[in-house]
């Protein structure tokens, strides 16, 4: 027995859930906040459909500092301090002005994550052109037959 398919809409769901579930566990990993806390809980998903059921947008929106934390810059270090920072520790073994380091639980996680939607997508409309493409041959085939013409295929 063959699993069901499943529509654009649903798959563009499971994919923008699975997506903040791999960002929940990145801001565990890097110990960003604390699980349930403000960012962690802040995450919210919106797939918007056309009236033919193909999907036009995702959204995803969480609070907006978690984009800081992901760039290492905040409070006394601008976006051009985030590499004078890792220079000094570098060099000197050591850090002049403040830690902070970039810690990459958004941007690199929702690169790769959009390529595999890529990948999910293309394949589900590969597999619908190959069947309209059958579908259409064998129409064609049935109605030269009923018409008493033989066509070879």
């Amino acid at each position: 027995m063959s699993k069901p398919k499943l529509s654009p809409q649903e798959i563009a769901e499971k994919w923008a859930f699975f997506t903040v579930s791999i960002w929940r566990e990145k801001l565990h990993k890097y110990k960003i906040g604390r699980s349930g806390g403000p960012l962690y809980s802040s995450f919210q998903k919106n797939v918007t459909t056309a009236p033919d059921g193909s999907v036009m947008k995702i959204n995803f929106a969480f609070k907006y500092y978690g984009k800081f934390v992901d760039m290492g810059v905040g409070k006394g270090t601008p976006i051009g301090g985030v590499n004078e920072n890792r220079t000094s520790r570098k060099l000197e073994g050591k850090m002049l002005g403040n830690r902070r380091r970039p810690k990459k639980w958004y941007s690199k996680t929702f690169y790769a994550e959009v390529a595999t939607l890529k990948e999910i997508m293309a394949r589900e409309w590969a597999h619908k052109g190959t069947l309209v493409i059958r579908d259409a041959v064998e129409n064609l085939a049935d109605n030269s037959i009923k018409g008493g013409a033989r066509v070879k295929l």
